[in-house]
């Protein structure tokens, strides 16, 4: 019974990064570009470094103040919905 309500709570804390980071997104990154941005052939994200990277440097210059932990929201939502890198 343990495990199920430990899996139950990790499963909720995934799907509600994934929500925080949509909406982070949505707020922020959208500003600048859209989808196709993520999904062009010469994109410059090749690694998960490089995707952690991009978006630290996105916040920084549009002035985000974001925390760490939305930083990583909207990390993962980008390659859970268009990257599919691996960590």
């Amino acid at each position: 019974m343990k495990k199920i309500l430990l899996l139950s709570v990790l499963l909720a804390g995934t799907s509600f990064a994934n929500e925080e980071g949509q909406e982070l997104h949505e707020e922020s990154c959208t500003r600048c570009h859209g989808s196709e941005m993520y999904t062009r052939d010469n994109s410059k994200i090749q690694n998960h470094f490089d995707l952690r990277s991009q978006v630290s440097a996105c916040a920084n210059n549009l002035g985000t103040g974001w925390f760490p932990d939305e930083e990583a929201a909207v990390v993962k939502f980008l390659n859970d919905q268009y990257y599919k890198l691996e960590k």
